[in-house]
């Protein structure tokens, strides 16, 4: 038994199983106002997780194109904020010791061939 709770428009904001509010109301779980938030929740839902998931393609991108612009002289690195280059810098070295470890470990694969 779903209680609702309304926005001044009248459309629903939030689904509880026990009234929250003394402004909630009670609707069937079947009833169509209830059918479409479920929906658009889910819908939400699922835009949230594609968003997530290219989350780190895109600061890869962001990264790379930063670099670009760098290199092309079309600004300094250090004209960028310093929690900026912090976090690039981090982000660089990371990459750096994780390309390094990498190689170690192709390396020693060769040693036992």
């Amino acid at each position: 038994m779903p209680y609702v709770v309304r926005n001044s428009a009248g459309a629903i904001t939030e689904i509880h199983d026990s009234p929250s509010a003394s402004d909630s109301q009670w609707l069937e779980s079947t009833d169509p106002e209830m059918i479409n938030f479920l929906q658009r929740m889910k819908m939400s839902e699922q835009v949230n997780r594609t968003l997530s998931s290219t989350d780190y393609e895109m600061v890869r991108v962001i990264e790379d194109l930063v670099d670009l612009l760098i290199e092309k002289k079309i600004f300094i690195f250090t004209e960028l904020p310093p929690a900026v280059q912090e976090k690039l810098g981090a982000r660089k070295q990371l990459r750096k010791d994780m390309r390094s470890l990498n190689n170690l470990i192709n390396e020693d694969d060769d040693i036992f061939s």
